[in-house]
């Protein structure tokens, strides 16, 4: 079970990333073009991305243990978490404020909306930074084997 968890999180990662910066590129046409369909895709999207986001956070939590026996500094992994929670946070408060103003914006909330949500996929870009430092840098969820002798009477 914790293998498959293991490659759960990285496959669930990508959803929020992509789900989140497109809602705040739509929400950005949106302030351009003034297009009612933008602005409800834009909210869609950030439902879907925070639920992905859900997932990838709790997937995350789940094989936490795994990296940190497999020799990760837990200080690291704490540090893509930390970033991935604030990223979680700031972006469930700009839905809570979503649904509070029933997706409609005057110019002075939607300028705030739009710098909050910049802020946003900063900080969402600083978790996908560490968490891929944590895999290619000190090879967080990659299977070690032992290296293949080379064939004899080959080349070195």
């Amino acid at each position: 079970m914790d293998r498959l968890l293991q490659h759960l999180h990285p496959m669930l990662v990508h959803f929020p990333i992509a789900l989140l910066m497109t809602s705040v590129l739509f929400d950005a046409a949106c302030a351009i073009f003034k297009r009612d369909s933008l602005r409800e895709g834009a909210l869609w999207l950030l439902i879907l991305g925070l639920l992905g986001g859900i997932g990838s956070v709790w997937s995350g939590f789940q094989v936490e243990d795994l990296a940190e026996k497999a020799g990760i500094a837990e200080s690291l992994i704490e540090r893509h978490e930390t970033w991935a929670l604030v990223t979680m946070g700031l972006f469930a408060a700009l839905l809570a404020g979503r649904l509070f103003l029933r997706n409609r914006f005057g110019p002075a909330t939607l300028t705030v909306y739009l710098v909050l949500a910049v802020v946003g996929v900063g900080t969402l870009s600083v978790a996908g930074y560490f968490g891929g430092n944590l895999v290619y840098e000190h090879g967080a969820g990659v299977l070690h084997t032992a290296p293949i002798a080379p064939l004899a009477g080959s080349a070195q």
